[in-house]
């Protein structure tokens, strides 16, 4: 097969400039997937990153859009129709702006006592957070500005999945959750990230352990996963994921990816699902069954 460019991003909404944002990036080809970059790069100069590289998928771990119940909301407090498409949606969204988009989520939750989630959210015992969440982590202003970050890539190179309509030759958008990832290949999709230096050995294990059983999914249980590629890292990326979670989860949204490029087959298509939510909701592209 001919080799294609994977991209995995971890994603962050922190205004501090570099935030961690963390882009894996990975050759998919014959031999799996090799990854063969990991680096911090900010969230302010991620569009530019992946602008400046023909690649084939990129896949993002943050929310792509809201939940259908908030976003009826915002309409009406637009005095307006509710949404009919992805677009209409980001364009009155950006009209608000970030300042107007935290506050009309804030007023949400005074009004409704609560932090509603997309289908995709819930799918299948998910744990996936509300986009509209504002505790730790916040996702309020990810959310925001992941949006943002999908309106700026240029649209004759780059659909975003399940909005737009494939590009020939062009690159895929799709959101993932490492978490999930991490639930398909039944690893331990918890206990590896703290802010607590004292921590820091134990979650350094956990990550450790983690990589390890990727990199022999295909070794140690090949017939149950024979629909995936093989992960590979050299030592240099290995010691980087290894030290940092945000790595770790850039990666994992790479591999992630590269599995959607190569066997569609093992994720639910959204459209298959009659719920027409989904198409101003977003869908979140996991791994679903070991076929």
């Amino acid at each position: 097969m001919a080799e294609k460019l994977i991209f995995g991003v971890d994603f962050s909404g922190a205004s501090t400039v570099p935030n961690n944002t963390w882009l894996a990036t990975g050759r998919l080809g014959n031999l799996g997937l090799d990854i063969v970059d990991v680096k911090k790069v900010g969230s302010l100069a991620l569009k530019d990153e992946l602008i400046k590289h023909n690649g084939h998928a990129v896949g993002i771990d943050s929310p792509f859009s809201l939940p259908a119940e908030f976003l009826h909301y915002m309409a009406r407090s637009q005095k307006r129709t509710q949404y009919q498409s992805f677009q209409e949606m980001a364009e009155a969204l950006f009209n608000i702006g970030q300042a107007g988009f935290i506050e009309l989520a804030q007023n949400f939750k005074k009004d409704y006592k609560r932090e509603p989630k997309r289908v995709t959210d819930k799918w299948k015992g998910s744990l996936a957070i509300s986009p509209l969440h504002r505790g730790n982590p916040s996702m309020v202003q990810m959310t925001y500005q992941c949006i943002q970050l999908l309106a700026m890539l240029p649209p004759d190179r780059f659909y975003t999945l399940p909005f737009q309509s494939e590009i020939e030759g062009g690159c895929a958008v799709v959101e993932v959750y490492p978490r999930d990832t991490l639930r398909y290949f039944q690893l331990k999709e918890t206990g590896y990230k703290s802010n607590v230096k004292k921590d820091e050995p134990q979650v350094t294990s956990v990550r450790h352990e983690i990589v390890q059983e990727l990199l022999q999914i295909k070794e140690k249980r090949g017939l149950t996963f024979r629909n995936v590629p093989q992960l590979n890292l050299n030592k240099n990326m290995l010691a980087s994921v290894i030290n940092s979670d945000h790595a770790l989860d850039a990666v994992i949204a790479c591999y992630t990816t590269a599995i959607f490029a190569e066997a569609k087959e093992l994720f639910v298509d959204p459209f298959s699902l009659n719920d027409l939510d989904v198409l101003l909701e977003g869908w979140i592209y996991r791994p679903a069954s070991a076929n």
